[in-house]
């Protein structure tokens, strides 16, 4: 098995599609004149929805990208929930997480933040802090990496492999969450 290349966006894509996720594309980063929202302070330009989400189909998704240069890879969060945290939580809790052989797959934010993915509707018990963000069902919604500035730092399937990886409960995440968040304040408050 050759690995599933997730900086080519269409790679990427039918990698999520066999994933049963609800793909689409979001707005395109524009390098001169940036988003493609139109905001000109949006803090992550290629990386968000459009205001319509028109679900992306296997046949032909690479037309669609190959028509959207820089656009994001959007998911709704139907398939799982998306728990954001911030970054530096998210990769202490990750250490830790691979200590106790837990491993939800997890996507990284040049914008500061981790998103850990867990069974859909259990991710309101890892709301451990106001710092902690649930999106869930289908008007909750994540970018994917190739999107600009995201890379996975745990897969959502194993490495070498198209095997999906299984979720946790979101309640098996939540100790080691608060455990995060107390420490990466305690680092804070020196």
């Amino acid at each position: 098995m050759v690995p599933i290349n997730t900086r080519d966006p269409a790679a990427a894509a039918h990698a999520y599609l066999a994933l049963e996720w609800p793909l689409a594309i979001g707005h395109r980063d524009r390098p001169r004149s940036r988003c493609t929202c139109s905001n000109l302070s949006c803090g992550v330009p290629g990386a968000h929805p459009l205001p319509q989400f028109r679900r992306l189909a296997a046949s032909p998704v690479d037309d669609q990208l190959r028509e959207s240069l820089g656009a994001g890879l959007i998911a709704r969060t139907q398939r799982f929930d998306a728990v954001l945290v911030p970054r530096d939580v998210g990769m202490a809790a990750m250490v830790e997480f691979d200590r106790r052989q837990i491993s939800p797959p997890c996507i990284v934010s040049e914008t500061g933040t981790c998103a850990m993915l867990v069974l859909p509707a259990t991710g309101r018990y890892a709301l451990v802090a106001e710092a902690v963000e649930v999106r869930t069902g289908p008007e909750g919604w994540i970018a994917l990496p190739p999107s600009r500035g995201l890379r996975w730092d745990t897969l959502p399937w194993y490495e070498g492999t198209d095997k999906p990886r299984d979720l946790v409960h979101g309640d098996e995440i939540r100790h080691v969450l608060a455990d995060s968040v107390m420490l990466q304040a305690g680092v804070r408050g020196r």
